[in-house]
Protein backbone atom coordinates (compact mmCIF):
# COMPACT_ATOMS: atom_id res chain seq x y z
CA UNK A 1 0.00 0.00 0.00
CA UNK A 2 1.13 3.84 -0.82
CA UNK A 3 1.06 6.69 1.49
CA UNK A 4 0.71 10.45 0.99
CA UNK A 5 2.60 11.93 4.41
CA UNK A 6 2.08 15.25 5.20
CA UNK A 7 4.30 17.32 7.39
CA UNK A 8 4.37 20.96 8.45
CA UNK A 9 8.08 22.23 8.95
CA UNK A 10 8.38 24.88 11.11
CA UNK A 11 11.84 27.12 10.62
CA UNK A 12 12.98 28.97 13.26
CA UNK A 13 15.94 31.08 12.86
CA UNK A 14 18.47 31.08 15.73
CA UNK A 15 20.75 33.71 15.10
CA UNK A 16 20.08 37.24 14.06
CA UNK A 17 20.54 38.95 10.41
CA UNK A 18 23.63 40.23 10.45
CA UNK A 19 23.99 44.04 8.42
CA UNK A 20 26.53 44.98 5.82
CA UNK A 21 27.65 48.89 5.71
CA UNK A 22 30.76 51.18 5.36
CA UNK A 23 32.55 50.89 8.82
CA UNK A 24 34.93 54.78 9.50
CA UNK A 25 37.11 53.05 11.27
CA UNK A 26 37.64 50.32 8.86
CA UNK A 27 37.24 52.77 6.06
CA UNK A 28 35.50 49.84 3.99
CA UNK A 29 32.05 47.65 4.15
CA UNK A 30 31.84 45.55 6.74
CA UNK A 31 29.65 43.10 8.34
CA UNK A 32 27.80 44.56 11.83
CA UNK A 33 26.76 41.95 14.07
CA UNK A 34 23.40 42.49 16.36
CA UNK A 35 23.99 42.87 20.03
CA UNK A 36 20.69 41.92 21.01
CA UNK A 37 20.22 45.71 22.51
CA UNK A 38 17.85 48.28 22.46
CA UNK A 39 19.28 52.04 23.09
CA UNK A 40 16.53 54.46 24.16
CA UNK A 41 17.21 58.30 24.91
CA UNK A 42 14.44 60.84 26.21
CA UNK A 43 15.57 64.32 24.35
CA UNK A 44 13.21 66.45 25.68
CA UNK A 45 9.80 65.64 24.29
CA UNK A 46 10.81 63.33 22.14
CA UNK A 47 12.22 59.55 21.99
CA UNK A 48 14.51 58.11 20.07
CA UNK A 49 14.94 54.13 19.79
CA UNK A 50 17.90 52.32 18.36
CA UNK A 51 18.70 48.63 17.91
CA UNK A 52 22.54 48.22 18.67
CA UNK A 53 24.67 46.65 16.30
CA UNK A 54 28.85 46.34 16.24
CA UNK A 55 31.20 46.08 13.60
CA UNK A 56 32.08 42.24 13.28
CA UNK A 57 36.22 43.39 12.96
CA UNK A 58 36.34 46.51 15.06
CA UNK A 59 33.55 46.45 17.13
CA UNK A 60 32.77 49.96 17.08
CA UNK A 61 29.00 50.17 17.52
CA UNK A 62 26.00 51.93 15.12
CA UNK A 63 22.43 52.60 16.08
CA UNK A 64 19.93 51.40 13.49
CA UNK A 65 16.92 53.30 14.37
CA UNK A 66 13.66 51.66 15.27
CA UNK A 67 12.20 55.15 16.15
CA UNK A 68 12.94 58.82 15.73
CA UNK A 69 12.14 61.66 17.75
CA UNK A 70 8.74 60.27 18.43
CA UNK A 71 6.22 61.76 20.96
CA UNK A 72 6.04 59.43 24.04
CA UNK A 73 2.85 58.89 23.53
CA UNK A 74 2.81 57.20 20.24
CA UNK A 75 4.75 54.79 20.98
CA UNK A 76 2.62 51.77 23.06
CA UNK A 77 4.12 51.77 26.64
CA UNK A 78 3.85 47.53 26.69
CA UNK A 79 6.69 47.65 23.64
CA UNK A 80 8.56 51.16 25.41
CA UNK A 81 8.77 48.74 28.69
CA UNK A 82 10.20 46.17 26.04
CA UNK A 83 12.62 48.30 24.37
CA UNK A 84 13.93 49.26 28.32
CA UNK A 85 15.05 45.39 29.26
CA UNK A 86 15.89 44.34 25.67
CA UNK A 87 13.17 41.82 25.32
CA UNK A 88 14.47 38.80 23.36
CA UNK A 89 10.77 38.65 21.38
CA UNK A 90 10.81 42.17 20.56
CA UNK A 91 14.54 42.06 19.43
CA UNK A 92 13.71 39.45 16.86
CA UNK A 93 10.98 40.81 15.63
CA UNK A 94 12.86 44.64 14.78
CA UNK A 95 15.36 42.29 13.34
CA UNK A 96 13.88 40.11 11.15
CA UNK A 97 11.52 43.47 10.04
CA UNK A 98 12.93 44.14 6.04
CA UNK A 99 11.59 47.32 6.14
CA UNK A 100 13.76 48.74 9.11
CA UNK A 101 16.63 47.93 7.13
CA UNK A 102 15.05 49.40 3.80
CA UNK A 103 14.60 52.92 6.21
CA UNK A 104 17.67 52.89 7.27
CA UNK A 105 19.45 52.14 3.27
CA UNK A 106 21.52 49.42 4.84
CA UNK A 107 21.78 45.74 3.24
CA UNK A 108 20.54 42.86 5.29
CA UNK A 109 22.47 39.29 5.33
CA UNK A 110 19.97 36.81 5.76
CA UNK A 111 22.51 34.17 3.89
CA UNK A 112 23.82 31.60 6.63
CA UNK A 113 21.60 31.81 9.35
CA UNK A 114 21.29 28.84 11.96
CA UNK A 115 17.97 28.05 12.47
CA UNK A 116 16.59 24.69 13.38
CA UNK A 117 13.49 22.58 11.94
CA UNK A 118 10.26 21.13 14.23
CA UNK A 119 8.55 18.53 12.27
CA UNK A 120 5.13 17.43 12.87
CA UNK A 121 3.26 14.58 10.86
CA UNK A 122 -0.52 16.65 10.12
CA UNK A 123 -2.10 13.78 7.75
CA UNK A 124 -1.32 10.53 6.31
CA UNK A 125 -4.03 9.80 3.43
CA UNK A 126 -3.90 5.59 1.06
CA UNK A 127 -2.60 6.56 -2.48
CA UNK A 128 -1.28 5.03 -5.76
CA UNK A 129 1.64 5.98 -4.86
CA UNK A 130 4.10 7.30 -2.12
CA UNK A 131 3.84 11.11 -1.82
CA UNK A 132 5.51 13.27 0.67
CA UNK A 133 4.05 16.61 1.32
CA UNK A 134 5.86 19.34 3.20
CA UNK A 135 4.23 22.67 4.30
CA UNK A 136 6.09 25.18 5.33
CA UNK A 137 5.60 27.49 8.19
CA UNK A 138 8.16 30.39 8.01
CA UNK A 139 6.79 33.37 10.28
CA UNK A 140 10.75 35.12 9.38
CA UNK A 141 12.35 36.02 6.46
CA UNK A 142 15.31 33.48 5.39
CA UNK A 143 17.20 32.77 2.73
CA UNK A 144 17.36 28.72 2.19
CA UNK A 145 16.78 27.46 -1.13
CA UNK A 146 14.36 24.37 -1.31
CA UNK A 147 17.39 21.55 -2.90
CA UNK A 148 19.54 22.82 0.21
CA UNK A 149 16.47 22.24 2.79
CA UNK A 150 16.07 19.27 1.37
CA UNK A 151 19.28 17.73 0.96
CA UNK A 152 20.04 19.02 4.71
CA UNK A 153 17.21 17.61 6.22
CA UNK A 154 16.14 14.53 4.33
CA UNK A 155 19.81 13.48 3.48
CA UNK A 156 19.47 13.72 -0.09
CA UNK A 157 22.56 14.74 -2.73
CA UNK A 158 21.58 18.13 -5.21
CA UNK A 159 21.90 15.92 -8.44
CA UNK A 160 19.01 13.25 -6.79
CA UNK A 161 16.88 16.49 -6.01
CA UNK A 162 17.12 17.85 -9.68
CA UNK A 163 17.13 14.30 -10.74
CA UNK A 164 14.03 14.26 -9.15
CA UNK A 165 12.58 17.72 -10.38
CA UNK A 166 13.54 16.67 -14.29
CA UNK A 167 11.29 13.18 -13.13
CA UNK A 168 8.24 15.35 -12.23
CA UNK A 169 9.01 13.88 -8.54
CA UNK A 170 9.17 16.93 -7.35
CA UNK A 171 6.60 19.64 -7.42
CA UNK A 172 5.75 23.03 -6.15
CA UNK A 173 2.31 24.73 -7.10
CA UNK A 174 3.31 27.46 -9.94
CA UNK A 175 7.16 27.37 -9.69
CA UNK A 176 8.64 25.68 -13.41
CA UNK A 177 12.20 25.10 -11.02
CA UNK A 178 10.77 24.24 -7.54
CA UNK A 179 14.70 22.82 -6.66
CA UNK A 180 16.12 26.52 -6.86
CA UNK A 181 12.97 28.48 -5.42
CA UNK A 182 13.74 29.92 -1.80
CA UNK A 183 11.64 28.72 1.01
CA UNK A 184 8.75 31.05 2.07
CA UNK A 185 6.09 30.56 4.77
CA UNK A 186 3.31 28.51 3.67
CA UNK A 187 4.84 27.11 0.93
CA UNK A 188 3.83 23.42 0.09
CA UNK A 189 6.66 21.47 -1.11
CA UNK A 190 5.65 17.71 -2.95
CA UNK A 191 8.18 15.00 -3.11
CA UNK A 192 8.04 11.14 -4.23
CA UNK A 193 8.87 9.52 -1.64
CA UNK A 194 11.37 6.49 -1.23
CA UNK A 195 12.83 4.46 1.40
CA UNK A 196 15.49 6.56 2.16
CA UNK A 197 14.09 9.06 2.33
CA UNK A 198 11.54 8.23 5.13
CA UNK A 199 14.24 7.20 6.78
CA UNK A 200 15.44 10.53 7.05
CA UNK A 201 11.97 11.38 8.23
CA UNK A 202 12.15 9.43 11.50
CA UNK A 203 15.55 11.61 12.69
CA UNK A 204 14.28 14.95 11.99
CA UNK A 205 12.74 16.44 15.43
Amino acid sequence: MSYLNKYRWELIPESLPKVKRICSKCNEKSHYINSGKFRVNANKNNIDVWMIYKCDKCKSTWNMTIHERVKPHKINRNEYEKFLVNDVNLIKEYAFNLSVYSKNKVEVILEDLKYKLVSQKIGINYKMESELIIEIECKYPIDVRVDRLLSEKLELSRSKIKSKEKLGQLYIKGNENPSAAKIKNGMEIRIWMEEDIMKALHHIV
